[in-house]
Order: C-alpha cells, then sequence, then structure tokens
C-alpha cells in the first residue's frame, strides 16, 4: 500500500501496482498522481513531522533575550564558517598523535636503540636455534655490568689538541712551531702567538712540532706561599741571567722542561719553563705538565720530600687513574722508599706526573698517559738535580 499526499493535502492510499500512476483522490475527486515507489513514503511521514513542527513553533512564544530583545535563530547558510567544528577536528588530530607518539615510544624506539635492538636479535636468534636464554625470575638478583676502567686523564674533552696544565693552576701558556721558534729565550713575543692558560687544551693545531712556554709572573699569589719564597725572589732580583738559570733548578722540583729561566722585562719577572719538539699527531699530543712546586729537603737531605709536596701543595682532587697495583710494582722496582709509595701514587693520581730521586741517585720522573693511564719513566737530565 502506498499513502502520499494529494494537492489538497489530503492523504491517498493507493495500491502498489498502481505506483506511477493517476488516482482519484477519494476527498476532493481531483487526479493524483501516484508515487513511483515505496521509499517516498519517507518522504510523506518526513512532511507530517515537519507540518507538526511547525504548528509547534507557532503555538510557542517566542523567547526573549535579557533586555527585552527577541532571540532570533537565523540558519546557517551553507558553506558558513563552524568554529565548533573546526575545534573537533584539532581534537581528533591530537588524539591520534598522541596515539603515535605512545606507540612509537612504547614499541618503536626500543628497536632502534642500541641495547634494545641488539637484545631483540639476539633473543630472535637463539628463538631459532632453540637456545633461547631463561629470563630472570620476578625478585631473583640482577647481575650487576662489569664497570668499564677509563684510565688517564679523567676528563676526556680535554684530549684533543694540545692538552697543558701547570702545578699550581693559572700559568700563562705561549705555543709557536718550531721552525719559527727561536734557538734560545722567550717565544711570547713572536708575531702571532697567543697567549692561553694552564689545565686546559689548546685546540686547532696541526700536526708538527711546537715549542711550549709555561709563565708564572715571580709574584703570583700561588706562589708566594711557598717556603723560602721571599728570599728566592731577592736572589733572583740580585743574580746574574746564569745564576737566575741556576737558581730555578735549585729551587723548583724537575720535570720536562728542555729550559728553566727567568725573564725581566721594565716592569715585571717572569717565571719561564719552557718545552721544545712537543709533538701533534692526530689532534693528539702527549702534553705540557709544568711543575712550579719547590724543592723541599727530605730527612736526610739526599732527596726532597714528596710526604710534604702531597700534603702541602699538590691539589686534593683526583685526575687520573689508572692500574695502582701495577704502578705500586713498578714504583717498587726502581727502588722508591717504601714510604713513599703511597704519596707517589697520590701525586700520580692528582696531577700525573713526579719526579724522584731513586738510591742510585738518579731523578727519575714518573707519568701517566694522558689517554690510555699507562706508567712510564725516565732519567731526568745525566742524574743529579
Amino acid at each position: 500500500m502506498i499513502e502520499f499526499k494529494a494537492d489538497c493535502g489530503h492523504t491517498v492510499r493507493a495500491k502498489d501496482e498502481d505506483a506511477g500512476g493517476v488516482v482519484r483522490c477519494s476527498y476532493c475527486g481531483r487526479p493524483a498522481n501516484v508515487p513511483d515507489s515505496k521509499s517516498d513514503e519517507l518522504d510523506f511521514l518526513f512532511n507530517d513531522l515537519q507540518s507538526a513542527a511547525d504548528k509547534a513553533s507557532a503555538l510557542a512564544p517566542p523567547k526573549r533575550r535579557r533586555g527585552g530583545m527577541l532571540r532570533t535563530a537565523k540558519a546557517r547558510r551553507t558553506g558558513e564558517f563552524n568554529p565548533f567544528a573546526v575545534v573537533l577536528k584539532l581534537c581528533y588530530v591530537a588524539a591520534l598523535l598522541i596515539i603515535v607518539i605512545f606507540v612509537g615510544r612504547t614499541w618503536v624506539l626500543p628497536l632502534f636503540r642500541g641495547e634494545g635492538f641488539t637484545r631483540r636479535v639476539t633473543d630472535n636468534a637463539a628463538a631459532t636455534s632453540g637456545a633461547l636464554p631463561p629470563r630472570p625470575t620476578r625478585g631473583a638478583p640482577v647481575e650487576a655490568r662489569p664497570a668499564v676502567l677509563r684510565t688517564g686523564l679523567v676528563s676526556r674533552e680535554l684530549l684533543s689538541g694540545l692538552y697543558v696544565s701547570s702545578t699550581p693552576p693559572g700559568a700563562t701558556v705561549y705555543c709557536v712551531e718550531t721552525s719559527r721558534a727561536p734557538a734560545r729565550g722567550r717565544i711570547s713575543t713572536i708575531q702571532g702567538c697567543q697567549p692561553f692558560q694552564t689545565n686546559g687544551c689548546i685546540p686547532h693545531l696541526g700536526d708538527g712540532s711546537y715549542v711550549v712556554e709555561v709563565v708564572f709572573p715571580w709574584n703570583h699569589k700561588a706562589l708566594s706561599g711557598y717556603r723560602d719564597y721571599t728570599n728566592f725572589r731577592r736572589r733572583i732580583e740580585a743574580a746574574s741571567d746564569p745564576e737566575r738559570r741556576q737558581l730555578m733548578q735549585q729551587y723548583f722540583i724537575p720535570d720536562d722542561a728542555t729550559e728553566v729561566f727567568v725573564d725581566q722585562t721594565a716592569e715585571q719577572f717572569y717565571l719561564v719553563r719552557q718545552y721544545r719538539d712537543v709533538e701533534m699527531r692526530n689532534q693528539r699530543s702527549q702534553g705540557v705538565r709544568a711543575l712550579f712546586l719547590p724543592r723541599i729537603a727530605a730527612c736526610d737531605g739526599a732527596c726532597f720530600s714528596v710526604e710534604e709536596l702531597v700534603n702541602n701543595y699538590i691539589p686534593k682532587d683526583p685526575a687520573y687513574t689508572f692500574d695502582q697495583a701495577h704502578v705500586r710494582s713498578e714504583l717498587e722496582y726502581h727502588r722508591v722508599r717504601e714510604g713513599d709509595v703511597s704519596f707517589v701514587v697520590d701525586a700520580l693520581e692528582r696531577i700525573g706526573v713526579m719526579p724522584y730521586m731513586t738510591p742510585d741517585g738518579r731523578t727519575r720522573l714518573f707519568k701517566i698517559g694522558l689517554e690510555e693511564g699507562e706508567f712510564a719513566a725516565r732519567v731526568l737530565g745525566d742524574g743529579k738535580p
């Protein structure tokens, strides 16, 4: 049965076989066109609902705004901007991004991290071969990974370039290619020779041989508290150049310096330790570690006191790591006195170098390698300092 509205507004019922034909309205008697299919029944129902809604809206009293103004609802025209739809779409996009980030961080990123990726590859290979290792049970102690011993200079970032330190810190450094340096005397006056500070590195040096100069003004506050230092300065002021060189060697303990001298200008005296043929290879060097430490005689007068240097003049913070058991055995081989072994080890841990006069009358310089932490020893000069 097909129901539809005639032009007069009366509901007309027609048989299914009359679809698309013409029947007479039982109310007005006029011909009425029958719809083609039953789907138009929905339009009929919608029209009834729309008519009922129109009648209800006509009977309802109009709503008023505050102040007595009528609220008029305007139908939204097609293509008009809808802010609520935009906000809803943004919420959908945000939710999608949160889901993607969560999935990526939880499952995707661990696959590309070194440990996670390696563990998964290993587990897959083991599962394929049937030798998958058992996983630890809950509550079982986790085996700690062996610590990797980092040897040499603790501040590894200082290894790139020419490393120069001084004890005490705070000296000024000059560096120039060996081919440009004079045979004797200062290099600070050479054009392009820039000053640096110790306990750091000089970057951007090409491969080759260099002369390095480490300088303290003689009235530097780090030196002024040394034992008998005031008398040393008075003797320097009155001495000749050869006498000043000898006074420098007598007052300070030796190190790798090829020359130790005093430079006098119109306004100041400078204590200079100069190191020649310092090699740079592949942005690495053996480094320069200058010692401006007083030579304090031991109780027997045969050598300087390592114990007093370590306790009073050397920085307390360790800067080098190495195999201490091996270093102690090497010091015993070089006949370091049993009471001095621990002090020499402490000095090597803090500044990386320490001279020592062995019972055979030779002064040896014990060193810890900057990068590999290896122990080395060599005789300084021709024996006695």
